[in-house]
């Protein structure tokens, strides 16, 4: 069994970024709307602003309004143009080496649910979560069902998906980028740091775990 990190890991950038400037290309979303995500981003980034499910639900307004099917075929546009020329090369060889081996794979993301959804059905993966976007009578709402896959929620939906299929976690493998999955890949027995970030790289160093560029 393994699980997978998807901004940063199997994608090389940030997913909501890449997505508001894909919607604000087409006509989806207004310019002002992704001036204030990046600047939203920069503050994120020099550590003035904290991530928050009132903010994650604020990323999901990117769909209010729009239907189901329509969701869909954006995202798949998405994932073809922008999502796919940004796939980490050794961490989707990796994924694609586990489902050979017909090991179960999980992608585990804060990531939009419906961006996360298109990515897997592009990858081949079957299981998977992502924040939750509500849909009533078949149209987005902008608002959110339910807590983002962030930081400790990533172990939890880790280790009801091990408990799920009797899984052991010694013989289980993570992929991630960041410090905040720090705990994500403490709970198996094969942890990957995948192109990580500083706190994570001098993790993964003193523990000896593998580091994919």
């Amino acid at each position: 069994m393994a699980f997978f990190d998807l901004d940063g890991t199997l994608v090389v950038g940030q997913t909501t970024l890449l997505l508001v400037g894909f919607l604000q290309r087409i006509g989806v979303v207004s310019k002002a709307f992704v001036i204030g995500t990046g600047l939203w981003f920069l503050g994120h980034k020099a550590g003035l602003i904290k991530v928050t499910e009132r903010s994650r639900e604020k990323g999901a307004g990117v769909f209010r309004g729009l239907t189901e099917s329509e969701v869909e075929e954006l995202m798949a546009r998405f994932t073809n143009e922008v999502m796919e020329p940004r796939f980490h090369p050794a961490a989707t060889a990796a994924l694609a080496e586990h489902l050979a081996e017909h090991d179960r794979v999980m992608v585990v993301s804060a990531a939009l649910d419906p961006v996360v959804a298109a990515v897997c059905r592009r990858l081949g993966v079957a299981d998977y979560v992502g924040t939750p976007c509500e849909v009533v009578d078949g149209s987005y709402t902008g608002h959110l069902t339910g807590p983002s896959p962030h930081a400790a929620e990533k172990v939890r939906f880790a280790e009801d998906y091990m408990k799920r299929w009797g899984a052991d976690a010694s013989e289980c493998w993570a992929y991630a980028d960041h410090g905040t999955d720090l705990a994500l890949l403490q709970s198996v027995g094969h942890p990957v740091a995948v192109n990580p970030r500083p706190a994570l790289r001098e993790a993964a160093e003193q523990a000896g775990w593998p580091i994919l560029p």
